[in-house]
């Protein structure tokens, strides 16, 4: 079964690609845990989906793949918020914490915010998803809902019509934090 893949980091608009495919229809799930999870769904995105895509790819043959990014200064500043204070593994139950642990070590090389890692882990997670699209241009659309990419990007990607309705913007908690503080 053809399926639609969100392979962006955390905080490059994987909250935003999820419900704007459920929108256009499909039966998405946010960070699944496990293959039960994503072969449940038309549709998967997040980290638990991100660093495993190559072996989606062989699994679910002629799916796509959507990768959500944006700035990299951007995208630090919401990690450090996201890492140190949103969604850290003290704050979930011992199965999500333990899921979230070992994702992020795969992805990043850490739990916590080390602005270091991070970048590396984000240039070495574009770059990789780059060289294994190489010849494959079709499957891979690089979405940048930060900068404005939409509905016009990614229904014509998906064969799907625009809807009538506005793209979604969820989950900006640092940038809504950030400017009730300034």
């Amino acid at each position: 079964m053809n399926k639609i893949f969100g392979i962006g980091l955390s905080r490059t608009g994987t909250t935003s690609l999820h419900y704007a495919l459920m929108l256009l229809g499909y039966s998405s799930v946010h960070m699944p845990m496990d293959l039960a999870e994503i072969d449940g769904h038309d549709a998967s995105s997040d980290t638990g989906v991100s660093y495993r895509f190559e072996e989606l790819d062989q699994l679910y043959q002629g799916s796509k793949f959507i990768l959500t990014v944006r700035n990299l200064e951007e995208w630090l500043q919401s990690c450090e918020f996201h890492f140190n204070h949103r969604i850290t593994p003290e704050k979930l139950p011992f199965k999500h914490a333990k899921f979230l642990t070992e994702v992020r070590t795969k992805l990043y090389g850490t739990v916590s915010y080390e602005p270091v890692m991070l970048r590396e882990a984000y240039q070495r997670h574009m770059q990789r998803v780059e060289n294994y699209f190489a010849h494959r241009p079709q499957d891979l659309l690089v979405l940048n809902i930060c900068t404005g990419d939409s509905w016009n990007k990614l229904c014509p990607f998906l064969g799907r019509p625009i809807p009538d309705t506005p793209f979604p913007h969820v989950n900006r908690t640092f940038e809504t934090k950030l400017s009730k503080s300034t």
